[in-house]
């Protein structure tokens, strides 16, 4: 497989004393849809911003299309970016802001209106952007990221603002494009369990520092199965102590609102049928196996966002 996206030994401070990234390394291959998975201040918006050149950074080797560091500037007429919240002329008209912008690129207009048609955003147009809502701007956002059918997409939390209905076209919108176009994609998100339903591979980031860079094939063999228990609140106790003097060795993490996940290798209609004839009322009990949001969390220690 072809590199697309390499990054050697990065270091990135702001100020003094923040370190945002720490000698990270992370490779991108042609065909890639690869998520940046990790809490809030983790450093992936810092990697997307280095990737689009709108930060520089302090060490470290990037190569970009087979362009290296300086000159990465190169490949960026062939890269869509969608960097936090996008920004526009606010006294012009949406319309307008796309004439402007396909004049810089070279771009037919048409093929903007085609794509703001299929993100729902047509009728907007000729308003002002500073009368866009939250998510209207974000759907412009999607539209100037995509009209030039780029061969690397770098989206920095693209389903900030949009309605469920939104998320959901993005999503396909995405599989599409790196499968029509082969655009490779690097996309960060807060929600893991969205982002697992595109990327098929991740780089797990903690403290500016990369965990693990791991396949969906990885993560899907690696994560445990696991029972999992519901049990009213009022019941937890009761419900772990039972569990405690009758099953030695037992294997199991305890939730606040009332779940439990049991590890250990028990048959679960024996488990539900010892729960009942002790009088512990059971809401749910079946059989899971951790997503990426719960594969993330107990690589990192357990910490949440």
């Amino acid at each position: 497989m072809e590199k697309i996206i390499e990054l050697k030994n990065i270091n990135k401070s702001y100020g003094k004393g923040v370190k945002a990234l720490n000698d990270v390394s992370l490779t991108v291959f042609e065909g890639d849809i690869f998520g940046l998975v990790g809490s809030n201040g983790a450093g992936k918006s810092t990697i997307l911003k280095l990737l689009s050149g709108a930060i520089l950074k302090d060490s470290g080797d990037i190569s970009i299309l087979g362009n290296t560091n300086d000159d990465i500037i190169k490949s960026f007429s062939k890269m869509g970016f969608l960097i936090e919240r996008p920004n526009f002329y606010g006294d012009l008209t949406g319309l307008d802001n796309l004439k402007y912008l396909c004049k810089l690129r070279g771009l037919d207009l048409g093929g903007a209106l085609e794509i703001a048609k299929e993100f729902g955003i047509e009728n907007a147009l000729k308003k002002k952007i500073k009368g866009y809502s939250t998510g209207m701007r974000q759907r412009l956002g999607l539209v100037v990221t995509f009209m030039h059918r780029p061969e690397i997409l770098v989206l920095d939390e693209p389903i900030n603002g949009l309605d469920p209905e939104g998320i959901t076209y993005l999503r396909n919108y995405i599989l599409n494009v790196n499968r029509k176009w082969n655009s490779t994609v690097i996309i960060s998100s807060h929600i893991l369990n969205e982002l697992s339903l595109i990327a098929n591979r991740y780089a797990l980031i903690k403290n500016g520092k990369i965990i693990e860079e791991v396949s969906r094939t990885e993560v899907e063999e690696k994560s445990k199965k696991y029972i999992c228990i519901e049990v009213d609140k009022e019941d937890l106790s009761k419900t772990t102590a039972l569990l405690e003097m009758n099953f030695e060795g037992l294997n199991y993490n305890v939730y606040p609102h009332g779940e439990i996940r049991i590890f250990s290798d028990l048959d679960r209609k024996k488990l539900q049928k010892f729960l009942v004839d002790n009088s512990v009322y059971v809401t749910t009990i079946k059989e899971k196996g951790l997503d990426l949001e719960d594969y993330y969390l107990e690589k990192i220690g357990g910490e949440n966002d």
